[in-house]
């Protein structure tokens, strides 16, 4: 047992990529004695950065977000969406490739903010649908179009821009699974292992750690808003600490049984319950009143679609810190987990080709979120609206998190249907946890498509004590603020990797995709090397 012990930790060593690991460390460490020693500075400077980069920079996101998803757009559509990303066929069926692919991009998101967005802009409405007052009939369109935005095509922009080009490098011409890989037709294979790459790999890190810990936080504050909603029990920093301590347990053991018994598993879970919760808000809420405010939500997002990418709040009042504390925030949440997602995503879409995975985005997922919002967002709208129940008080009292288990607990058979709805906020989350474990420590592993379990342990409770931080320093508001941070470079890489890609493409494929360049001989995909590799299964 000793040696099997000793021998796993020399694997664990062997394999770490110094810079990227020893950096992404050390930042993390250092953030979290400065927020043991300085905690009111520390708030200071988070709440300073917010202003900063929230308002002072959300052209870049705005921008860099609009660009992506265009260009995202065209490339479904053109030749190029032909292109297969590897050999063979695909690893996983479409329903757990969807199932893994929506938990690990939206996770918190999407139960944290689904039953609390739509109302949250129908009690404040969007500076740019002027003249709608707040809690009328005239509010609760717009409210429901905006929440359908946040989570539409614009969201999966980041995650397509470093997870198909990524793809394609590995696949297709043996680049390793690294973010820094996105610059592999500029610098070439050696040239990931510079300054620019380790750079960029470091910052991948930092991201992720700070995008995920968000998510984490957002989780975090919704249970024990539940619980004290529920109990009437108050939570201090010790608490919060344990539910965080609970949560991280559930995804690190899930994480170390490996994606095909554990990520994809849950994942297959999480939209089987899903399934059951939007079902059960239709049937038993106002189902009239959902449908025709949903479908009027979805004409409203579609006509303003522009105005809504582009709007920043200049020239309206109060528009500036709207944009920064909605729109900004989300695009650069986003952002932030590009680089797991992307690798994530990278790791399971072998087999598919670019017009597949960008539709799956765009199409299948996009038209999940709309369905999720117009239902579980409606429901809570119209609720409150109608006088059925009374959300936005408790909301006042406890935080948005409270929101979807007063929504829930207001159907019949309420108590099913909040612990239902419990269990998906713990699971929803722990995919998402383990495939940011998992692409952090790809990263901290030079590209190794299966890193070692002591590696990926060390990130997953790394994770959780970020996450504990964050919200023992300011909640939900230190969690916005930290992550606009960490997102604002990789606006700027994600641009650079899609434009990249894009002009590659041409090179290779020139003018027709079956008429390939003489020079280029296709790489061992990933499979091929790791089979060759003989790495062990139980460890993927």
């Amino acid at each position: 047992m000793v040696d099997e012990d000793t021998s796993a930790f020399r694997v664990f060593v062997e394999e770490i990529d110094p810079i990227p690991f020893i950096l992404g460390t050390s930042l993390t460490l250092a953030f979290i004695a400065l927020a043991a020693l300085r905690t009111e500075w520390i708030q200071t400077q988070v709440d300073t950065a917010f202003q900063v980069f929230g308002e002072g920079l959300a052209w870049l996101y705005l921008g860099s977000v609009f660009l992506i998803t265009m260009v995202g757009i065209w490339l479904m559509c053109s030749k190029y969406g032909k292109i297969k990303l590897g050999d063979g066929d695909p690893d996983y069926s479409y329903f757990s490739y969807f199932a893994m692919f929506f938990s690990a991009g939206l996770s918190a998101g999407i139960v944290f903010f689904g039953p609390v967005e739509a109302l949250t802009h129908y009690a404040a409405p969007s500076p740019l649908f002027e003249g709608v007052e707040a809690e009328t009939d005239a509010a609760i369109v717009p409210a429901i179009a905006y929440a359908i935005f946040h989570y539409g095509i614009s969201a999966w922009a980041g995650y397509l821009a470093i997870g198909i080009p990524v793809a394609y490098y590995v696949y297709r011409e043996g680049a390793p699974f690294r973010t820094s890989t996105v610059l592999y037709p500029i610098v070439g294979k050696d040239g990931l292992d510079g300054v620019v790459g380790k750079t960029i790999d470091t910052l991948a890190v930092v991201a992720t750690l700070g995008g995920i810990a968000t998510g984490l936080g957002f989780i975090a504050t919704q249970l024990l808003a539940g619980i004290e909603f529920q109990t009437g029990a108050t939570f201090g920093n010790v608490e919060t600490l344990i539910i965080i301590v609970g949560i991280t347990i559930v995804f690190v053991a899930s994480l170390l049984v490996g994606v095909d018994r554990g990520i994809r598993r849950l994942s297959d879970f999480n939209l089987g319950i899903m399934g059951i919760l939007l079902v059960v808000a239709l049937v038993l809420g106002p189902t009239l009143g959902v449908l025709n405010t949903g479908v009027a939500a979805v004409g409203t997002y579609v006509n303003n679609f522009f105005s809504m990418m582009l709007f920043s709040g200049s020239g309206t009042e109060g528009g500036t810190a709207w944009a920064s504390f909605w729109t900004v925030f989300y695009w650069s949440w986003w952002l932030a987990w590009a680089p797991f997602v992307g690798l994530f995503l990278a790791r399971i879409s072998e087999g598919r080709t670019i017009r597949e995975v960008i539709f799956t985005a765009y199409v299948a997922m996009t038209s999940v979120s709309i369905v999720w919002f117009s239902v579980v967002g409606g429901t809570s709208v119209l609720l409150e609206h109608g006088g059925a129940a009374n959300l936005l008080s408790p909301i006042g009292e406890y935080g948005d998190g409270v929101a979807g288990f007063i929504l829930f607990g207001a159907l019949p058979l309420g108590e099913i249907w909040i612990g239902l709805f419990f269990i998906l906020v713990v699971t929803f989350f722990a995919t998402s946890a383990d495939s940011s474990t998992l692409a952090v420590a790809m990263l901290t592993t030079g590209g190794k498509a299966r890193p070692s379990r002591i590696n990926r342990l060390f990130w997953g409770v790394l994770q959780g004590i970020i996450a504990s931080i964050l919200v023992v320093l300011g909640g939900a508001a230190a969690l916005r603020s930290s992550v606009i941070i960490t997102g604002v470079p990789f606006a700027v890489i994600c641009l650079l990797s899609i434009f990249v890609f894009i002009s590659h493409l041409g090179d290779r494929h020139g003018s027709s995709l079956f008429q390939e360049d003489a020079n280029w001989v296709r790489q061992p995909s990933r499979s091929e090397e790791t089979s060759a590799s003989q790495e062990p299964a139980a460890d993927d």
